[in-house]
């Protein structure tokens, strides 16, 4: 696998997903999240039917050469795909840190509730841009916020003692992290934090890993934000789900 462009593919195997090769092709599957694709073969239809045997009831399919794909598994699945947006790779080039605002700090076990109702008002626009159908996901977020607390991987930014974004990163695996989800509440955005806490994040890991991160393909002031940076990109990759 070439990193970071397939990190998410180890990232699922290092959580239970199954690895499918085929000859030149193969992808990860771990239900019932889905189907993360590497290389896709032309054609798809042996990756298409290894994939059958261990994923048959894949809701979602995301990767770079994904719309082949998504025809021959919508054919063999009697279930129709459709694209519903996805998001860009970035890799750090060289940190250009903005201007220094705000004071970072790890999140404690108080500020639970604060992250996790930040996180759910995230993942709604999300959801909405991308028009899938808002979930309640309020149990899950305040179990993984807890979750990333506990491992000291969830930052905040506070300025004058008030908190304003939250950033958070994975482990590094394969030498590589990558960073998120990162947020600022709309009340607090214009004031350069989210640049700030991502920034941040970045340094405490640009001297021992690759750095990388994700953002949605329809939010172009997060694209903005990572360039000026010196986030360079890496991959789009599109998502595929069916009704």
């Amino acid at each position: 696998m070439r990193l970071p462009e397939h990190l998410a593919l180890l990232e699922e195997l290092d959580h239970g997903g199954t690895l499918v090769e085929v000859p030149g092709g193969f992808a990860v599957a771990r239900e019932p999240r889905g189907i993360r694709l590497g290389d896709v073969p032309d054609p798809p239809d042996a990756l298409v039917a290894a994939l059958l045997q261990v994923a048959p009831h894949a809701t979602a399919l995301e990767g770079a050469d994904v719309e082949p794909f998504a025809t021959a598994w919508s054919v063999a699945t009697g279930k129709q795909f459709r694209e519903v947006g996805g998001v860009r790779l970035y890799r750090l080039s060289e940190l250009k840190p903005p201007p220094p605002v705000g004071t970072p700090r790890l999140a404690a076990l108080s500020d639970a509730e604060l992250c996790a109702g930040w996180l759910a008002e995230m993942a709604h626009t999300e959801d909405t841009r991308r028009g899938w159908v808002p979930g309640d996901r309020s149990t899950n977020l305040l179990q993984s916020v807890q979750a990333l607390i506990a491992a000291d991987r969830l930052w905040l930014l506070e300025d004058d003692g008030r908190p304003v974004t939250l950033g958070a990163h994975r482990p590094v695996l394969h030498g590589v992290v990558r960073l998120g989800p990162i947020y600022t509440p709309p009340e607090s955005r214009r004031h350069g934090y989210g640049s700030a806490m991502t920034a941040h994040l970045a340094q405490l890991f640009s001297e021992d890993a690759e750095v990388c991160l994700r953002t949605d393909l329809g939010n172009p002031d997060s694209h903005r934000v990572y360039q000026r940076l010196g986030f360079i990109p890496v991959a789009d990759l599109r998502r595929f789900t069916r009704p």
